[in-house]
């Protein structure tokens, strides 16, 4: 696996295991050592003189790209403001730096339209995709409601990636897939929800993000919403009555498209 898929997904599962899209409402009440900048439809708080701070125009040009994007691809009626909590370090976030990645992890909560994630150096593809990741749980939740699984829960938010700051995205999703097939959990037990847990996490959300990226560029974002609450009890029979084909067969097609990439 390239190093900047495996750091950005692993940071995807460990924002995963820490609610990568959390019930609870939001951050506690911040407290008062922030700078607040507004760029576009992104509300950054920064700490004075951080790399976050330094790096918020930037920042701000990639999620208000995504949000572009994101809204377009999936056509949602979203026209809301995101808050984002840059913080310095896995433990300034309350992630601790020992969690396997707390210093490349983030949180959705999009109840209150809020993403809490660290922010540190570089300013690269991995941390544009892993905010863009967050961002979209909101955007996404807040547009169809309530997933039915982990796996378009998690697979969609990547699957919608914009490519233009950084390559990290369908593209190079689907390159992964096809250059490590034996690594590709099958598709019937990435959407059973308790299967999804005992997965490789870093194969889960490259896998459901290529497979959801090929079922909307061949299919289209109709399709997919419809399928978006099915749980995972009724998954493969919703499946087969949204596309004509089973689960089974979608994956031999998909991982055909991704050989062919």
């Amino acid at each position: 696996m390239r190093n900047d898929i495996r750091r950005l997904m692993v940071g995807l599962a460990v924002a995963g295991a820490l609610s990568g899209c959390n019930a609870v409402l939001g951050p506690t009440a911040p407290d008062g050592h922030w700078t607040v900048l507004d760029r576009g439809r992104i509300t950054f708080y920064v700490r004075p003189g951080s790399f976050a701070e330094q790096s918020a125009d930037v920042l701000g040009s990639v999620l208000n790209d995504q949000f572009a994007v994101s809204v377009g691809t999936l056509s949602l009626r979203y026209d809301g403001r995101i808050t984002v909590f840059l913080h310095n370090s896995g433990d300034d976030a309350g992630f601790g730096s020992d969690a396997g990645g707390g210093d490349h992890s983030g949180v959705a909560y999009p109840d209150t339209e809020t993403v809490k994630s660290v922010a540190v150096p570089p300013l690269d593809g991995n941390l544009m995709a892993l905010l863009s990741h967050e961002v979209n749980h909101v955007i996404i939740r807040n547009g169809l409601g309530r997933p039915g699984t982990s796996f378009v829960n998690e697979g969609l938010a990547s699957a919608v990636l914009s490519e233009r700051y950084h390559s990290q995205g369908p593209t190079s999703f689907h390159h992964w897939v096809a250059t490590h097939r034996a690594q590709v959990p099958r598709l019937v037990d990435l959407v059973d929800d308790d299967r999804w847990r005992e997965a490789p996490q870093a194969a889960a959300y490259t896998s459901s993000a290529s497979f959801l990226a090929y079922l909307i560029s061949t299919y289209g974002a109709d399709r997919l919403r419809a399928l978006y609450p099915a749980s995972s009890a009724a998954f493969t029979g919703k499946f087969s009555d949204v596309y004509g084909m089973t689960l089974e067969q979608a994956e031999i097609a998909w991982l055909t498209f991704c050989e062919g990439r």
